[in-house]
């Protein structure tokens, strides 16, 4: 199942995420996420992008951590907004 845009996505390590935007580029999904409380309050601190990864019927996520490709998804998900 993919992922979609206004969902709760738990990490396995308990960390809890609300999917705010979505692209594509190169072929790849990725995802703006915030970290949320078990409250479901936001925590504006904890900003991340995440690639979706699809292996067969499940869906993971792998947290993008080169800093040129973070620009490049950046400027593209603020313009969509």
């Amino acid at each position: 199942m993919s992922l979609r845009t206004n969902t709760i996505i738990s990490l396995e390590n308990n960390e809890k995420y609300v999917v705010l935007n979505e692209t594509m580029y190169g072929g790849v999904k990725y995802f703006l996420v915030m970290g949320v409380d078990d409250n479901k309050d936001i925590i504006p601190t904890n900003v991340a992008i995440v690639e979706e990864i699809i292996d067969g019927a499940d869906t993971y996520v792998d947290r993008v951590k080169d800093p040129e490709l973070i620009i490049i998804l950046t400027r593209i998900l603020k313009s969509q907004i």
